[in-house]
Order: C-alpha cells, then structure tokens, then sequence
C-alpha cells in the first residue's frame, strides 16, 4: 500500500463536499468518526491535543455552516493540502448513467478533485461517488471495488480502471474508495489509521464498532452472576462456562461436567467446532479481558492478570504479549482510553 507522507502527524485538515443530490448521511456519518476521534484522543492523551479539523463545503468549495455540524479540535486551520482529506460523498441517482450527470453537473467540483490531488491532498470517495476521482482522472491503473449495481457501468465507462476488486475498501495513489455507504464509519476508521493513527482508529473501532468478544466479557466484569443453564451443544455449553470463570483456574474435568460430557468427548468435539483447545479458547477470553483492563482502568498488571485468571503476573505477561505482540505496558500506552495524568480517573493507592 501506498503509504501516506508524514502519517506520525497528529494534524489533519477534513473538508466535506455537501451537494442536493449527495447522500448525506456518508457525510454526518463521517462526521461522527471525526468526532470520537478528537474525543478518543482527548480521553488518551489531554495534553497533547488532536489536530483534526472538519468543514463542509459546496462544490465550489466555499465554506458552508450546517447547524450542529461544524466542528474542529479547537486548533486552526492551517491550510496543508498534504495533510487535508476531501471526502466526496456516494450519490442518489435512479440510474447507472446519471452518476456521470450529477458528476459533470459540477465542474468545479471536477476541478477541485483533480487540483487537490495534484497538490498532494488526499481523497475519499465513498460508493459512487468514485466518479469524481474517475472522472479527474485519478483512478487510471486502479484496481479497486465499485458498487456491484453500476460495476458494469464503471467498467465500460472507465476501461482503463479495473473496478472489479474483492476488497470493499482500496487505496489508489491520493484516493481511498469504499464500495458501500453501509461501511462509512469502518472506511472513516482505515483512512483515518492511514493518515493519522493506526492505533487512534484502533481505539475508535473499539468504541464505534460491534464487539462481540467484549460484549460478553464486559458484563462479567461487573457480575459474576451465573448464565442460564442451556441445552446447546456440549461446545457452547463449554464456553459458557469458561466466560463465565475467566478467572478460575483451568481443569479440563470441570469444564466437561459443566459441559455434561466427557472430558475426551468436549475436546474432539472443540477442536472440531473451533479448531482449538478449550485452554487456547479461555486464553483468548484472558487476553481479551486483559485488554479492556488495560485500556478502561488504571490497575496495575498484577492486579489484572490477577483479574484474568493468572496469578504469576510474569508468566501473564509472556502470554499476553506472544498474543498481541505487545506487553501490557505497550498496550496500555497506545490504546488506553483514560489518561494516569487525570486526577479523577486515578485509583486510590495505585501507581502506572
């Protein structure tokens, strides 16, 4: 993948094209991202704010006030164009041909595409709304996903572009393209992790993205109340119960009785089911766990491989990092979303 210039910079200018025929919701839906980036970042580090920047333009690009919708990280705008994203929206049409219309209905906008490019800004351009990049000129060579009800069009329009890629999301030079409005906020996230912060989306994918690992563990961190009995298979059986005593210590005997099988039957019939053993699994859970301690809590890694089931804090943080590549120290200091240098999150007699 093309990697952008100076991405360790925590500066980037955002400008949203706003159009009658646009489909605006990829707009105010990029807006969120935005948003939960600067207070991502805010809760993570309050001392050294985030440079994002955001603004809506017509397609003439003069500045245009939304109420509610314009919002910056209280920072200047510095005009950059290597550090500026124009985001081109998808659009209504009623059919394949009046994508090319709408488009060529706003020559500025044509203009400003290919003018940013050239000066080294960046685009992205979600579903049809590639066509602005296309038309510029700027996706030649590209191989890249259009969405499948104008794939054909784009194709035959564009022949020296091959739109028929697997990938939902792609990067072309200066240009990032998304196939499905539905992917706004994961498309937001990945440009946002190429341009600014790998682990900046990370976090944000972690609060704006379905997680169904932590929404089973996250519960168990405040209760330890028992899950219904069920009459599932002996697998979920299973891992039901290791949810559920993430921090008991592992005995393949009691797992298979909660499982109501034998222990050789529960571990063919796991390995069958997830390709692994039950320990494999519950470490998994453990390192899940450990990852929202991590990130939410200011308790020292004692304390949570403790809550994780490991009494030897060493041999918790071997685990730990041969799972993520990274200690719990690391992991704490890129992804935690509370900062030790707030007063109010501390813990009493904690230090980190």
């Amino acid at each position: 993948m093309h990697a952008p210039p100076d991405t360790a910079s925590n500066r980037l200018n955002v400008q949203l094209m706003w159009f009658p025929e646009a489909m605006h919701g990829t707009l105010l839906g990029a807006v969120d991202v935005l948003r939960a980036a600067v207070c991502v970042a805010r809760m993570q580090n309050a001392a050294v704010p985030l440079q994002l920047n955001w603004r809506f333009i017509t397609p003439e690009g003069k500045r245009i006030a939304l109420p509610g919708m314009g919002g910056a990280s209280g920072m200047r705008w510095k005009p950059d164009a290597a550090r500026t994203l124009l985001i081109v929206p998808g659009l209504h049409t009623l059919n394949a041909p009046q994508i090319a219309e709408i488009a060529r209905a706003y020559p500025a906008a044509l203009q400003m595409v290919g003018q940013h490019a050239a000066a080294g800004g960046w685009i992205a351009a979600c579903a049809n709304g590639i066509v602005f990049p296309a038309l510029a000129g700027l996706l030649d060579g590209a191989r890249l996903a259009a969405p499948w009800a104008s794939q054909g069009w784009f194709s035959r329009t564009f022949p020296r572009c091959d739109f028929f890629a697997d990938a939902p999301m792609s990067q072309h030079n200066r240009v990032f393209s998304c196939t499905a409005v539905s992917l706004q906020t994961e498309f937001m996230l990945y440009v946002l992790g190429e341009l600014l912060s790998a682990d900046l989306a990370q976090a944000c994918a972690s609060l704006l993205l379905h997680q169904p690992e932590r929404q089973q563990i996250t519960p168990e961190l405040i209760s330890n109340k028992w899950l219904p009995k069920t009459s599932d298979s002996p697998v979920y059986r299973a891992m039901q119960w290791l949810q559920t005593h993430i921090d008991t210590p592992f005995q393949m005997s009691q797992l298979a009785e909660a499982a109501a099988v034998s222990e050789r039957t529960l571990l063919r019939h796991f390995r069958q089911v997830l390709g692994r053993t039950p320990l494999d699994y519950l470490h998994e859970l453990r390192v899940e766990r450990a990852k929202v301690l991590l990130e939410v809590t200011l308790q020292d890694a004692k304390s949570i491989a403790q809550a994780c089931g490991y009494q030897d804090a060493a041999s918790f943080r071997r685990l730990f990092q041969r799972a993520t590549g990274l200690s719990p120290s690391e992991h704490r200091a890129r992804f935690a979303l509370r900062s030790p240098k707030r007063k109010h999150w501390r813990v009493p007699g904690t230090t980190v």
